[in-house]
């Protein structure tokens, strides 16, 4: 992106890059989320220029379209799109307006948690004006996100366990609150990175109570939110929850007992079917529980789900089968035939250690049978010093190897094995009459959602790791920040498939160099990028004082993604009224 002006004999002609520009900000328009960040930000009384709510909006445009957080890079960015944010927010843009100390204003005046949930919960009420999102359950969940920082005592950023796989590196943990089925986020809580995730979800929840105004809802999650305190906050709140069980503590021994039951044949089975088949089976008892919340007692009726999930069952069968090959492998690696720089077992003991350390790595003890046999063979060696001779001394020794003559699978073992794959016990306090035991299956399995929402925030074009600030007041508003971007991704992605669902389309040009190829379920990420590979530009040719401006016609896709978002083609030819 970038601006380039051409002299041509004293005439100029000037190109700017305008791409996704307009539509980005067209959305947050719509939302009217510059008026709710003004709202809530605020202004210092000796503030000028363009007000706080305006840059972050700038700076989350910058962001959405260039795929980068940084801050010292918007100011150079504003100046080269001045004509197009300028006509598209009616306010001059003064070069200084994005530079790095006011953007540095916005993330602290983000990081102060009351105006923050005040704005989550006025942009949802908005987006609910804009566009018919369904709440039919809420998913919450955590994840983490690193960076390159210096932990300090009190500080966001810690060592805890990392999502990321990047335990070297200090984190911050969000716990984040979605609606079903579109993934929307509702609310978005950040914490220090060692926090634990049990004590998180309850706050939360009592937010989007707030938020939403409504009980009665259904509330999904992991197993770290099955704390018996969480359970019963949901049920004193008049709502519902459902999640699974962690097996730990009482419930590791009382699963065995509950799958036990099948295996033995003393519990039938309920098949669980959808739409799409067959998901598996299972069966339900039901238990009272009771807690004590605010001093007072709890006490309702729990149904246990024991579930068996076919697809559950077959990656773990794979998992096993690809274990039980690898568990082969490095078995039969253990005694390789003798050679220089090739360990050779002497004693029994030590190969049994090593056998049963493999066995154990790849978690099939049982699962194999390994034998091994002795080895011996007699060494002659002469004694003592000098050379070899006719009357030289001699003494024979006799040297042991342990060798594996064998490793083969234990059939029956591994049967027993996949007989008690697959099974999963959750709880609900959910009735029967309002949701069987396979509808709970299918309310549970749509969890993808939430994931999503965190691939969008880490992923480009938001790409949160690693943040690259550095103060706690600036790293809790630049995350704040972000995840109003994963928010306006998924409002993109969401309203783009519901219209081609509505419709019984697909959309194609969207893969670069697969014109043909297309798909019900686009990405905003690829929207986007169908704008930017369009090129879409603004040209001004000044001749003397004639002055012409030329913008290069949306493509039908490109006018079809801005018609599902209810959003007009004059954001863009907007950009050349007035031409004199």
């Amino acid at each position: 992106m970038f601006l380039n002006n051409i002299v041509i004999q004293n005439d100029f002609v000037t190109h700017e890059r305008v791409d996704d520009i307009p539509l980005i900000m067209g959305l947050m328009q719509k939302l009217h989320l510059p008026e709710i960040l003004d709202h809530h930000l605020g202004n210092h009384g000796n503030h000028q220029g363009l007000s706080n709510g305006w840059l972050a909006t700038l700076w989350l445009v910058y962001i959405l379209s260039e795929s980068d957080h940084r801050k010292y890079t918007v100011q150079n960015w504003a100046e080269s799109h001045r004509h197009t944010l300028e006509r598209l927010i009616d306010e001059p843009i003064r070069p200084v307006e994005c530079n790095d100390d006011r953007l540095e204003i916005v993330l602290r005046r983000l990081s102060n948690t009351q105006a923050w949930e005040a704005l989550e919960t006025e942009l949802w009420q908005n987006t609910l004006k804009v566009y018919a999102i369904e709440v039919e359950g809420i998913r919450l969940d955590s994840t983490t996100t690193y960076g390159y920082h210096r932990t300090k005592e009190d500080g966001l950023m810690q060592y805890g366990h990392s999502k990321d796989h990047r335990p070297d590196q200090p984190q911050l943990k969000l716990m984040a609150a979605a609606a079903e089925p579109s993934g929307h986020l509702l609310g978005v809580d950040v914490h220090p990175g060692q926090a634990a995730d049990d004590p998180l979800y309850v706050p939360l929840m009592k937010r989007v109570r707030q938020m939403l105004g409504r009980s009665g809802l259904l509330y999904m999650g992991d197993s770290k939110m099955s704390a018996l305190a969480t359970r019963a906050d949901i049920v004193a709140s008049d709502d519902y929850y459902l999640m699974p069980l962690p097996r730990t503590g009482d419930t590791k021994d009382e699963f065995e007992t509950w799958v036990d039951a099948v295996v033995d044949g003393k519990q039938p089975l309920q098949p669980m079917w959808n739409s799409e088949g067959l998901l598996g089976a299972g069966y339900e008892f039901v238990r009272t529980q009771q807690a004590e919340i605010d001093s007072e007692g709890v006490k309702w009726d729990e149904r246990v789900l024991i579930i068996c999930s076919l697809s559950h069952a077959q990656r773990q069968e794979k998992r096993l089968e690809q274990k039980l090959a690898q568990a082969q492998e490095a078995l039969w690696k253990l005694t390789p035939p003798p050679g220089r720089g090739r360990h050779q077992y002497r004693i029994a003991a030590d190969l049994q250690t090593a056998v049963d350390q493999v066995l154990e790595q790849y978690r099939v003890t049982g699962l194999l049978q390994v034998r091994w046999e002795c080895e011996e063979k007699l060494i002659t060696r002469y004694v003592g010093p000098g050379r070899p001779g006719p009357n030289r001394p001699r003494k024979t020794e006799r040297q042991v190897r342990y060798v594996i003559t064998s490793v083969k699978r234990d059939e029956p073992a591994i049967a027993k094995q996949r007989r008690r794959m697959g099974w999963q016990v959750r709880v609900t306090n959910l009735s029967v009459a309002k949701a069987g035991i396979a509808q709970c299956e299918e309310y549970y399995r749509r969890g993808w959602c939430l994931e999503h929402g965190f691939h969008l925030l880490k992923d480009k074009p938001l790409g949160i790791r690693p943040l690259y600030v550095r103060k706690d007041d600036q790293i809790l508003g630049l995350t704040r920040l972000l995840t109003l971007g994963a928010r306006l991704l998924t409002l993109i992605q969401t309203q783009v498939r519901r219209g081609l669902k509505e419709q019984g389309e697909e959309m194609g040009g969207l893969y670069g160099g697969l014109p043909k190829l297309t798909t019900a379920r686009p990405t905003a990420k690829r929207m986007l990028k169908a704008f930017v590979r369009a090129e879409i530009t603004l040209t001004r040719i000044q001749m003397g004082e004639y002055v012409r401006w030329h913008i290069t016609p949306l493509s039908p896709l490109l006018e079809k993604i801005l018609g599902y978002l209810d959003l007009s083609p004059s954001l863009y030819t907007r950009l050349i009224e007035n031409s004199t």
